[in-house]
């Protein structure tokens, strides 16, 4: 089954230094990321106890094996231009799409099945490969065009990045295709909201469909796409008026704010997510 824990498998007790058994590590690996079986690694880590709380320390060496058949593996995709607007579940599909196109033409071995997909922004994916070839072939093509019934799309493959890389190519990349998200505006200011910011910082572009705000279902967040001067007027906060005198105070996100891809929000990254301190209470 898969995401089944299997004991029997266990690598043997190795030493401190897994670089002694990387074979097996890279196995082990593959058994993870390729095949979605799990298992209890003897000399993992180690648990430790402090003032910053309990916690399961993981083997330098160990990481640096895993980190190291990762970066073999992935690819950044940047999706440019018109494809940077399209739904996650529509780069999904072009992403599939392009699979179905090397598996047809025979590019690879019969046994290199499809990679797995991780969203690490609005257009960049990391795609883990089931095989180093085809990373390696993927970072070469450098880019492509993705056809989609019957439209091209054009992104862009780059090398494995570290989350710090990632941060510095979403920043890099807001210098020319700068956006704003206004967070969880109430229903009464909606209506005003791109005439507001028009208003209040200049540069509006493009008013993206409101989504839904999944924490709080009666809200709504709103992508702005904008000039990219507009970086420069752009505060954490916006207010609308009423002609009662009620204020209305929208939050605003931009590519510069933290990113937390554990609860998906904003103004904070993994370390310091909320929801850690709840996974501590419970675990308790």
């Amino acid at each position: 089954m898969e995401g089944e824990t299997h004991q029997e498998e266990r690598l043997p007790v190795p030493p401190a230094d897994y670089w002694a058994v990387e074979d097996k590590v890279r196995h082990s690996l593959g058994q993870c990321y390729d095949k979605r079986v799990l298992q209890v690694t003897p000399g993992a880590g180690e648990v430790v106890s402090n003032e910053k709380g309990k916690r399961f320390k993981v083997n330098g060496s160990l990481d640096a094996i895993k980190e190291r058949w990762l970066k073999e593996r992935t690819v950044i995709f940047i999706f440019q231009d018109e494809s940077r607007n399209l739904s996650r579940a529509v780069k999904e599909d072009l992403v599939r799409a392009y699979e179905d196109g090397w598996f047809a033409k025979r590019l690879f071995r019969p046994e290199v099945t499809r990679g797995r997909i991780k969203f690490e922004g609005p257009n960049v994916i990391s795609y883990v490969a089931k095989a180093v070839e085809v990373a390696t072939w993927l970072v070469q093509k450098g880019s492509t065009q993705l056809s989609l019934k019957g439209k091209d799309y054009l992104v862009s493959f780059k090398p494995w990045m570290t989350k710090v890389e990632l941060k510095d190519l979403r920043l890099k990349d807001a210098e020319s295709n700068f956006w704003i998200v206004a967070l969880r505006v109430t229903l009464d200011a909606m209506y005003y909201l791109s005439s507001a910011i028009e208003g209040l910082i200049k540069g509006v572009k493009h008013v993206h469909a409101p989504e839904m705000d999944r924490s709080w279902p009666k809200l709504m967040n709103l992508k702005i796409d904008m000039d990219p001067q507009a970086r420069f007027r752009v505060e954490d906060t916006l207010t609308i008026e009423s002609p009662k005198g009620e204020l209305w105070k929208v939050e605003v996100a931009t590519p510069y704010l933290d990113w937390c891809r554990k609860c998906r929000w904003y103004f904070h990254t993994e370390e310091n997510c909320p929801r850690n301190a709840t996974e501590d209470r419970s675990r308790r």
